[in-house]
């Protein structure tokens, strides 16, 4: 009688455990370059935009007003005046609270080549001194007329206008500063629906959506796309001469993960454990990572997926050996995070090791015996004990025994009836302390 010797085959197993958080996110980014303009979201965030480039990255975040900015004016001293719903605020960046504050009301203004700021209500027209922060009230609009928002062109006053009166055609006209009732129509019918965000030269974001930006220009009524930017703009501002660019902010924060540790047997996959408290910016994307050096985060990265679930790739990655899963979180660059991004950020670590399944293989030392007889087996394990293994063989049925290193022994006899020929000893289950084989 000879026996046949059968045993499954491997699997492999995944911990993970997560580590401290990673190194402080860069502070600024480098600052652009070319024409710039400020401009502002619905929600007070500040931004500074390039428009030779357009790029865009925030500055800083106001706080002290009530619903949205309607519209906001750099001042030669680097302050902003800003106007809402409920009056005017005044800001020191990057101080996010206002240093002064009046119930005025406007919807729109301009910086005066004087210093002085025109602002625009709906139906009159006033001057704000930043040297003494007072409002003069010059007076009411060309009766009928409903002004929104002030531009300078060519050295020259210009209001963005609309009829009270159905059908509110929009209409630019030439702003009398003596007397603002005696302003004079001078584009009837402008090819475009000029709304909000005006600064001077014509620049805005509102004439039917605040993420392109265009530039208008009142003497040829014609308009050109300059670009389209990464995030809504509901107020423009120009930047005065001589007047410091504020840096830009990183706000990109990738969030975190939880501190669970996971264990996955091959081919098996396994999932970020992500808390969904990431922060990004207009430009931002977050990913997910695996990576295998802490020391050496970014330059270690074996993968980077939009997907939180990530596969074992043997071609990459080896059983048995410590994995780190995180979030990464910065600009877009082709679907990418962008390694280069300064203000990129990358979350707190989890630590993943995938595991072989075990393997068994058998051996005797006389493969000959006779009906009646028994031998001794012994049982050679890979992988990680304890090890409890499940066989069967003619004539005994199933049996299940564990064992405490990676190798022991266990007798198999043969039945006193059995016929001489092969005697078959067959692996139907095995488990290590991570995987199983069935």
């Amino acid at each position: 009688m000879k026996f046949s010797l059968l045993a499954p085959i491997a699997a492999l197993l995944l911990t993970i455990t997560l580590q401290p958080p990673c190194s402080a996110q860069a502070q600024q980014k480098a600052l652009l370059t070319g024409p710039i303009l400020y401009g502002v979201d619905d929600y007070g965030l500040f931004y500074k935009i390039d428009v030779m480039n357009c790029t865009i990255c925030p500055i800083f975040q106001a706080t002290g007003f009530i619903g949205g900015i309607s519209d906001f004016v750099v001042l030669p001293d680097g302050n902003i005046l800003a106007q809402s719903g409920f009056g005017l605020r005044l800001y020191d960046p990057p101080n996010q609270t206002p240093i002064w504050s009046d119930n005025t009301l406007a919807t729109g203004s301009i910086l005066a080549p004087n210093g002085l700021v025109y602002l625009s209500s709906n139906l009159t027209l006033s001057v704000f001194d930043p040297a003494s922060n007072t409002v003069t009230l010059i007076g009411n609009w060309p009766a009928g007329l409903s002004v929104d928002e002030l531009y300078y062109q060519g050295g020259v006053l210009y209001a963005i206008a609309i009829d009270i009166a159905p059908p509110n055609q929009i209409k630019i006209i030439e702003v009398n500063l003596t007397n603002p009732e005696l302003s004079v129509i001078v584009v009837p019918m402008p090819p475009i629906n000029i709304s909000g965000g005006t600064t001077n030269n014509g620049y805005t974001t509102s004439i039917s959506s605040t993420n392109i930006l265009r530039q208008y220009n009142t003497i040829t009524n014609s308009f050109n796309t300059v670009c389209t930017l990464p995030i809504s703009i509901s107020g423009l501002s120009d930047l005065p001469p001589n007047v410091p660019e504020e840096p830009c902010l990183c706000l990109t924060d990738a969030g975190s993960v939880n501190t669970i540790n996971y264990n996955v047997c091959v081919p098996g996959s396994v999932t970020v454990p992500f808390n969904n408290n990431a922060i990004l910016d207009g430009n931002d994307i977050l990913r997910y990572i695996l990576f295998s050096n802490p020391s050496d985060t970014l330059g270690s990265i074996l993968v980077q997926s939009s997907s939180a679930t990530l596969n074992f790739n043997p071609a990459t990655m080896q059983t048995g050996i410590v994995y780190y899963l995180a979030t990464l979180a910065g600009d877009n660059l082709n679907g990418s995070v962008n390694l280069t991004d300064p203000c990129l950020d990358i979350s707190n670590a989890a630590q993943v090791i995938w595991r072989p399944k075990p393997v068994v293989s058998f051996s005797v030392s006389n493969p000959n015996v006779c009906a009646g007889g028994c031998t001794t087996v012994t049982a050679t394990f890979t992988g990680t004990a304890p090890f409890t293994l499940s066989y069967t063989t003619p004539g005994n049925g199933t049996q299940t025994q564990t064992f405490s290193g990676n190798t022991g022994t266990f007798q198999v006899c043969v039945p006193a009836n059995a016929a001489p020929g092969s005697f078959q000893l067959t692996a139907t289950s095995l488990v290590d302390a991570w995987c199983s084989c069935n």
